[in-house]
């Protein structure tokens, strides 16, 4: 496998493991609401401290210094799509601390629906947040990006499989 297509997979992994994480989510609020199960609130509490961790202050950061930075030194094509992905970059901290607000907000009220709303708002962002990433800039890179930035890119996503999050 090249170092391109061990990148790709690493980002592709990693948008796998935070959609697994908004479903898991999901799920629990679906079956609080439905009566199936009690709210677990140190539960989204550790998921949310997740997602805090690992996109925003690794995956993200990666992109942005790796991918996106090669690119734009590469091309140009790709310029109004990553100056959006990396200004949503930047929105996701406070897109999360606006769910768990609205978390706090249910826990206090026992009004489950404000909650839910808000997750499903930002599941919905960071879902089509990687889908352009994945169906826009990585064929982009896949153009345009030499080999050596490839490696550069696999080494940088290689490290964070390397360290215990």
């Amino acid at each position: 496998m090249t170092a391109m297509q061990q990148a790709i997979e690493i980002i592709k992994d990693e948008h796998r493991s935070m959609g697994a994480v908004l479903k898991g989510l999901q799920a629990h609020v679906d079956a609080v609401r439905e009566g199936r199960d009690k709210p677990d609130f140190p539960l989204f509490q550790t998921m949310f401290d997740y997602i805090e961790t690992i996109p925003d202050r690794v995956h993200h950061p990666k992109e942005d210094e790796y991918l996106f930075k090669l690119l734009r030194l590469r091309s140009h094509a790709a310029d109004t799509i990553l100056d959006e992905l990396e200004g949503q970059h930047h929105l996701c901290a406070s897109l999360l601390e606006s769910v768990r607000k609205a978390m706090a907000a249910y826990r206090e009220s026992g009004d489950i629906a404000g909650f839910e709303r808000s997750l499903n708002a930002y599941a919905e962002f960071l879902w089509e947040h990687m889908r352009k990433e994945e169906e826009v800039v990585m064929p982009l890179a896949e153009q345009h990006l030499a080999a050596e930035d490839w490696e550069a890119i696999h080494a940088a996503f290689q490290a964070n499989r390397s360290h215990a999050w």
